[in-house]
């Protein structure tokens, strides 16, 4: 008898200092995860190096997205290497 009322005392501390512990509920603003959600398009790939990037960010050269613009330059100059 007297162990079970010493678990109960044990949990009643527990939930006691957790409670106080708490922290305030306080408004969060939206999660960025979300906000991205709400711009999503469509994906492409860099032609150079596979990164996925949106496509209103992307640059085309050739008919081919891009990531950036030395990734373009890299890819163009590779190109002209091997004609």
């Amino acid at each position: 008898m007297q162990i079970l009322f010493l678990i109960a005392s044990i949990v009643l501390v527990f939930m006691v200092v957790r409670l106080m512990l708490k922290t305030p509920d306080v408004p969060r603003p939206e999660h960025p995860a979300k906000l991205r959600q709400k711009t999503s398009g469509k994906m492409l790939r860099c032609h150079y190096c596979g990164l996925h990037i949106p496509e209103e960010e992307s640059l085309w050269e050739g008919g081919k997205p891009f990531c950036s613009e030395s990734h373009r330059d890299l890819a163009l100059s590779q190109e002209s290497t091997r004609e």
